[in-house]
């Protein structure tokens, strides 16, 4: 019987992909996390958390052991994810421009939930559990609780993308949808 790392590197991950989202998530959700801590400072915290999570999560090929090579479906559903996100971002930023930021950034941290429902295909079951967390999460910000502080809500988000984020990054369950 071979060791259990020697079967890690053996047999292919259903979701290669997994530790570069989680990285992304990590990185995504600090630079979050900073911008509710140092408001003055959000946009830089936030664009550097994209990049270093981007840049991260594109590296993630180099970690070993290798978990495999992606599916064409996991590779499609991760640029449809893109793609609709691009659209419902659109969407909302046209649609609520007039409106106040509390319901523009939490309609915003909705879609980035929804997105997140359809990474599930290419990273597995928790990023698509952590799409219906936080989109549950901004939608009781705008319609249930619209008095709850905004940066209650924003933080709570931020810290479960870090935290499903070091989920996928550090153990890599092999969790699938069946």
């Amino acid at each position: 019987m071979l060791p259990l790392l020697a079967l890690d590197s053996v047999l292919p991950h259903p979701y290669p992909l997994i530790r570069g989202g989680g990285l992304f998530l990590i990185f995504v959700g600090l630079g979050f996390l900073l911008g509710w801590i140092f408001p003055s400072r959000w946009i830089p915290f936030g664009i550097g958390g994209f990049i270093a999570g981007f840049t991260a999560s594109g590296l993630s090929a180099l970690l070993k052991p290798s978990l495999g090579t992606p599916s064409l479906v996991q590779i499609t559903a991760l640029v449809l994810s893109f793609v609709v996100e691009a659209g419902l971002l659109y969407y909302v930023i046209t649609t609520f421009k007039d409106r106040d930021d509390r319901t523009m950034i939490l309609s915003i941290l909705f879609v980035v939930g929804l997105h997140f429902i359809i990474m599930g295909m290419a990273h597995g079951p928790l990023i698509a559990v952590l799409g219906v967390v936080t989109s549950l999460n901004a939608w009781i910000g705008l319609k249930v609780a619209p008095k709850l502080p905004l940066r209650l809500v924003g933080g709570f988000d931020a810290l479960l993308k870090i935290g499903i984020g070091s989920w996928m990054l550090f153990l890599y369950p092999a969790l699938t949808y069946t």
